[in-house]
């Protein structure tokens, strides 16, 4: 039943049910970041470029949201062409869950060791290459199953909605995303073994990603799905024939038919490339340098994301007053502040060689059962007196960043749809969608890249390695920021305007992809 538009209040509930599948992909991205990928890492012995491989492999399966979206607009089930396919793409994004649980652990390194919770030269990693392909798959499905559900989710709210809200709906989006990495890290903080030193059990997860985190997503999914059942308008047959559907090769062309979209386009590439890298360094910085338990690793995302929640709620309510550019400024410079000081924590990091040896041994002791639980603990708290004063430095670098990041954010999600061209706003849309992706994506992979090469280039010194690796992000924030300088939504609306003064709008697509205006690409 559609729900009368008159009922503001309820309009806004049924919305936010809708938007359940951001606290579910947030959720998601959490459930990855903070728990598997410290696991694989510091518990398996895993490379962290092939982590890296395996979690950006699923942000590079955007491209196919064309095509998804297009598959909506044709099929409908029982007269439904968005909620299904939200039930379909949350279904399988659950379902990957226990595969990648169960594929993940037949890439334990044969030659791991417990040397400061890695193997001792990554680059002697050895594993089975049948299994990381099919890891790989498996990650890949999971992310079939975000850009499925997402892209019909998103596809509901541009059907429903007027160009006016549907900024507010996205900033909402945006911060409810953020607050399902923060639930997944309290989750995965009070669930997973807290003093576990070094003899964490793998087996501790099954139960964990068989059955609670794929409940806690179909519950989320299940809320989008009748969010979204209550407002789609009941249609037989496809929607809007006379809708040219484009390819993502097409639609690129089309975008970067523009100077000024072509400089947004590298700007938000840059950024998502360098400041998502927070999602794998900070965690694994966390875990070989600070020894932190898996429990604590995890926690180390609500750290982070706590602040750039809270920001980007700020941040929102003063851009209603002045110039969203100062937001990305101000937000972007703030950053690179947060990622200096953890930087700095590496590079001033002055521990005895002594103690982390003492440390070591007391954790491979307590995994063999050779000491007490009294005795472990109070090796424990001797070597968390030794890096207060070092990590209090990070954890402000952590702070500082996330309030910077979600400073930008808001700036960020204007300036996009500023420079969107409204003849072909779902065009323009969806490219930022799969920059944003790929930019992500490349994040994960650089990032891991960087945080080998740091273990294998210092071995002896391994926070410093660290040091030289946060730097190299700042470095990239900063580029991105000086990126952004050259961005100009008054001169993105004139070049539209010459443009549209030139050719018809919609002729825009068929002379990019090189067919006829009004033909179907």
């Amino acid at each position: 039943m559609v729900i009368a538009k008159r009922n503001k209040f309820l309009v806004g509930l049924v919305f936010f049910l809708v938007l359940m599948f951001q606290v579910a992909s947030g959720f998601s991205a959490g459930i990855i970041s903070s728990i598997l990928d410290p696991v694989m890492i510091n518990e398996l012995g895993v490379p962290a470029i092939l982590v890296g491989v395996l979690l950006g492999s699923h942000y590079f399966i955007e491209p196919i949201r064309s095509y998804i979206g297009s598959l909506s607009d044709r099929y409908s089930i029982f007269k439904m062409h968005r909620a299904p396919f939200i039930a379909i793409g949350g279904i399988t994004l659950a379902g990957s869950y226990p595969l990648i649980l169960l594929v993940v652990q037949q890439l334990r390194d044969p030659n791991f060791h417990r040397i400061t919770g890695e193997v001792a030269n990554t680059g002697n990693y050895q594993s089975n290459f049948f299994w990381v392909i099919v890891a790989i798959l498996v990650f890949l499905i999971n992310g079939t199953g975000i850009s499925i559900m997402g892209t019909a989710a998103l596809a509901v709210l541009v059907d429903t909605t007027s160009e006016r809200v549907r900024g507010f709906l996205a900033s909402i989006g945006w911060t409810l995303l953020i607050a399902g990495i923060i639930i997944s890290s309290i989750v995965g903080r009070v669930i997973l073994p807290e003093n576990e030193g070094r003899s964490f059990d793998y087996n501790s997860l099954y139960p964990i990603f068989l059955f609670l985190f794929p409940a806690i997503l179909l519950v989320l999914v299940f809320l989008s799905v009748i969010g979204t059942s209550m407002i789609e308008p009941r249609r037989e047959g496809a929607i809007d024939h006379k809708r040219t559907h484009v390819n993502f090769r097409q639609a690129f062309k089309v975008v970067t038919s523009i100077r000024q979209a072509r400089v947004f386009l590298s700007f938000l590439f840059v950024y998502c490339a360098f400041t998502f890298m927070r999602d794998i360094l900070a965690p694994a910085y966390a875990g070989n340098v600070y020894r932190m338990t898996v429990a604590e690793r995890s926690a180390i995302q609500a750290t982070l994301n706590g602040p750039i929640l809270v920001a980007m709620i700020g941040a929102g309510v003063v851009t209603l007053w002045i110039n969203k550019r100062y937001s990305i400024y101000g937000g972007l410079g703030v950053a690179v502040i947060g990622m200096l000081l953890q930087a700095v924590s590496g590079f001033i990091f002055k521990v005895d060689q002594a103690a982390i040896q003492a440390y070591d041994a007391a954790n491979n002791a307590h995994a063999s059962g050779l000491i007490s639980e009294d005795a472990y603990a109070a090796a424990r708290k001797a070597w968390d007196a030794a890096i207060a004063g070092d990590k209090s430095i990070f954890t402000i670098g952590l702070i500082i960043m996330g309030l910077g990041l979600g400073t930008s954010v808001p700036g960020l999600i204007g300036t996009m749809m500023d420079i969107t061209d409204k003849a072909n706003a779902a065009l323009y849309i969806g490219v930022w969608g799969i920059a944003q992706a790929f930019g992500t994506g490349l994040a994960n992979l650089g990032a891991g890249a960087l945080r080998d090469f740091a273990f294998n280039a210092f071995p002896n010194n391994l926070s410093v390695g660290y040091g030289f690796v946060f730097l190299t992000q700042a470095i990239g924030t900063a580029l991105a920021l000086a990126l952004f300088t050259r961005v100009s939504v008054p001169q993105f609306q004139k070049e539209i305007a010459e443009i549209t003064a030139a050719i018809h709008p919609e002729e825009a697509i068929a002379v990019a992809s090189g067919t006829n205006a009004g033909g179907v690409a």
